[in-house]
């Protein structure tokens, strides 16, 4: 597993790279440069959280998709196939395929030894580091490119993380400007 500093260097080469190739080439099915460069503050966030919330070096990026349609980097949800959940769920009345509770996923965050709370600002700092990186690139507010249609899968990602974890309004707010202000800071830095 990295450390510390072997992740931000990891990081470090990643949005470089990925920014350098968003300038010089042509991503396929019209994907402009500043998706592209969206798309990668995603992947460095995710780099950035190896070590967090079981974000390993082998599961925290497995694609970033720039094709045709609307691109995506893979996503690191939760450890849901791990051994003994689903026998976990059905002693617990947690039926697959039905829409979970706040209540359901705290049992499931707890059988995991995840704190919700925790995955929540992790996943809400990657969700708010495309636009952040997005708005670097085009020398635009976080405001602006957060509010552009798109941002629209990430906006509702971060409204069904709160929902999940049971965060009412005020608090998901607050989680909301807490990461995002961390995404824009890190990905403001000009060595990252």
């Amino acid at each position: 597993m990295l450390g510390a500093p072997s992740a931000i260097s990891v990081a470090r080469l990643d949005y470089n790279d990925l920014v350098i190739v968003g300038e010089q080439m042509d991503f396929g099915g019209g994907a402009r440069r500043d998706t592209a460069v969206h798309e990668s503050g995603h992947a460095v966030a995710r780099v950035l959280s190896i070590g967090r919330v079981g974000i390993t070096n082998e599961n925290a990026i497995r694609w970033i998709e720039m094709d045709e349609g609307t691109p995506h980097c893979s996503v690191f949800e939760l450890p849901l196939g791990m051994p003994g959940l689903k026998e976990f769920g059905e002693r617990e009345g947690i039926k697959e395929g039905m829409p979970w509770t706040a209540e359901q996923w705290r049992k499931l965050f707890s059988f995991m030894s995840i704190d919700p709370l925790e995955w929540a600002s992790v996943r809400l700092f990657e969700l708010t580091a495309g636009a952040a990186a997005q708005a670097k690139f085009a020398g635009a507010s976080f405001g602006l490119v957060w509010h552009d249609y798109g941002c629209s899968d990430d906006r509702q990602n971060v409204i069904e993380t709160c929902q999940r974890i049971g965060l009412n309004g005020s608090e998901a707010t607050r989680l909301f400007a807490e990461r995002a202000e961390e995404a824009c800071t890190v990905l403001d830095k000009s060595h990252v």
